[in-house]
């Protein structure tokens, strides 16, 4: 069986990134702001099961205790959590004075929306209700970064995009590809910076199931954050070995 080379499949998904037009643009923002440095000192993530790390050790959320060992991770990821759960519980005030002390908060949020309303119909019943989901979830994540940076306007936020994890063999793979680039298009406001994700999709080897990824698979996300908060103008530390 041929051997799963993690610091090789991460190191080419750094550089494809770093070719990438998106790569370059952030780059540009982050020569504009090298005057404005973060220090990151709280780290919160919100959202759902892939924010939670399921089936895994601290997913993503471990990494981020190596890669900032001198930072506060909190994680309250929420396995099964909706744009709309989150934004029940940010308006009754979860985790209000963590909010307001974090300096970064990374959201991992929006497959289960699609999940939901395909198991309850089907993948006929998610085409035609597709546009009004993508328009609710379009409304819940401006009002979740709304109450993120209420009181606190110094915060950085990071939201991953939601990646393709299935096999190219599947009968529907053309059709997730494009429903998952349309859902991505609602991501994304003013200040919020989101990490493509869509590079995961073409390794098939780091999924733990049909939706979450494996241990190696958070290797891969986080680096792939890593890259993303470094064109930012985010100093990040050197990982502990």
């Amino acid at each position: 069986m041929k051997r799963y080379d993690k610091e090789g499949a991460c190191r080419r998904l750094g550089q494809n990134f770093r070719a990438s037009a998106l790569y370059q643009k952030a780059l540009r923002r982050k020569r504009r702001n090298a005057a404005k440095p973060h220090h990151i000192q709280k780290i919160l993530i919100l959202g759902d099961s892939v924010a939670y790390g399921y089936g895994t050790e601290g997913g993503i959320a471990r990494h981020l205790k190596d890669s900032f060992p001198d930072s506060e991770v909190l994680n309250f990821g929420i396995n099964g959590l909706t744009s709309d759960g989150l934004v029940e519980r940010l308006r009754a005030d979860y985790w209000q004075a963590e909010l307001a002390q974090a300096d970064l908060v990374l959201l991992n949020i929006g497959g289960n929306d699609l999940l939901r309303q395909y198991q309850g119909g089907g993948a006929s019943e998610l085409i035609r209700q597709f546009s009004s989901l993508k328009k609710k979830y379009r409304r819940n994540l401006l009002e979740i970064y709304g109450h993120i940076r209420d009181g606190n306007d110094r915060v950085v936020v990071v939201q991953n995009s939601l990646y393709n994890s299935m096999k190219k063999e599947v009968q529907y793979f053309g059709f997730t590809k494009l429903l998952f680039r349309m859902w991505n298009s609602a991501i994304g406001a003013k200040g919020v910076i989101v990490t493509n994700t869509r590079e995961m999709g073409k390794l098939p080897s780091i999924w733990l199931d049909s939706i979450h990824p494996n241990e190696e698979g958070y290797a891969i996300m986080h680096q792939l954050l890593l890259e993303t908060l470094q064109t930012t103008g985010i100093a990040v530390p050197r990982e502990r070995r």
